[in-house]
């Protein structure tokens, strides 16, 4: 799915970090400090934030939502959508949105909707936004995205609980003269590389689910938590990825050269740079902060704007890329202006 979609600007973005810092060297005394420090050294990610255990993700997003809200002085009657992008919502049913529409005070007029995606799921839910604003149907949407991957994770699989985080975050899109080009694809073929198999319809959780089984690697999980082929993940990242950013770069009519900034899904340094290098672009424009918070799924991109564009305002955001991959398997891209954007240093950072 390739389009363009007219008079839409993202507005404002925030994040909310957990207190708890994981240090993946305190794992060494678990995994084994060569194990340990090989695995760092192959991923980049160095730390992560964990969310406490009674903590859901839509309440982290909620923080960052509130945070938002009162930094840009925002009338909460204004706001006509809540779009809220999570693998870990709270319940199987009703939509997270629908809850987190009452819990921030919004009116009953807002159309609110889950979008159930991960490493891809800020593309999608900006598309969801944008097209509602485009259409008219809204002036004001938030979008909500953030996951609690820790919790879907078996404390014995190390490839996984040493490169994955916990976040939550909000962005504020609104009507403007500006544009939003998206490139969306899908393929469902491999929709068993990242996947929990049981906990749905049709595998429920039993006994024989909840049996841990390890791997030749010797990670530890059951059919009740996330199983990720790591390789496959790979191939597929350094295949299709850059090729999607290339062909929306085209269809936008910018050259490589034009885009001054690349928010890449911070899957793990290794995989962000090698995307990077099929890219050909430089580090300067395509950075990663995963070192510190590991993947945070769906709040790779906005975290990784909060972070960095608070900062530094020596990136040149007029025209931006950003680009999440990952579960389904899915990626997409979008690409639109940021240099009218109120950026928010994460909380508890």
């Amino acid at each position: 799915m390739k389009v363009i979609l007219n008079n839409v600007l993202i507005k404002a973005v925030s994040s909310w970090l957990p207190e708890n810092r994981l240090e993946m060297t305190d794992l060494g005394s678990v995994y084994g400090d060569g194990e340990v420090a090989s695995i760092i050294k192959a991923t980049g990610v160095e730390r992560a934030r964990i969310a406490d255990q009674n903590m859901c993700s839509s309440d982290m997003c909620q923080k960052a939502a509130e945070s938002l809200i009162e930094k840009e002085n925002i009338d909460k009657t204004q706001i006509d959508g809540l779009v809220f992008v999570s693998q870990t919502t709270d319940w199987i049913l009703p939509a997270t949105s629908i809850a987190l529409q009452h819990r921030l005070g919004f009116s009953t007029d807002t159309v609110c909707i889950d979008v159930h995606y991960g490493c891809s799921g800020y593309i999608y839910g900006l598309f969801q936004a944008a097209s509602w604003i485009s259409s008219g149907a809204c002036k004001n949407v938030l979008v909500l995205s953030g996951d609690t991957t820790s919790r879907m994770m078996n404390e014995n699989d190390k490839s996984l609980r040493m490169v994955f985080g916990d976040c939550g975050t909000a962005t504020l899109v609104t009507t403007g003269n500006t544009s939003m080009g998206f490139h969306i694809q899908s393929d469902g073929s491999g929709s068993d590389r990242l996947i929990v198999p049981a906990g749905g319809f049709r595998i429920p959780i039993s006994d024989i689910t909840s049996k841990v089984e390890w791997d030749q690697d010797h990670n530890g999980r059951s059919q009740n938590d996330l199983f990720m082929d790591g390789m496959a993940i790979f191939n597929f990242a350094i295949t299709k990825v850059h090729k999607n950013v290339n062909k929306l770069v085209k269809d936008m009519q910018w050259t490589k050269d034009d885009v001054g900034f690349y928010a890449l899904h911070q899957a793990n340094e290794f995989m962000v740079n090698y995307v990077r290098k099929k890219l050909k672009i430089s580090a300067n424009v395509a950075p990663t902060n995963c070192r510190d918070y590991g993947n945070t799924g769906p709040a790779t991109i906005p975290l990784l704007l909060s972070d960095l564009c608070s900062q530094s305002h020596s990136y040149n955001l007029e025209k931006t890329i950003m680009c999440g991959f990952g579960v389904g398997l899915s990626w997409g891209s979008l690409a639109t202006d940021l240099s009218e954007t109120n950026f928010y240093e994460p909380i508890n950072k």
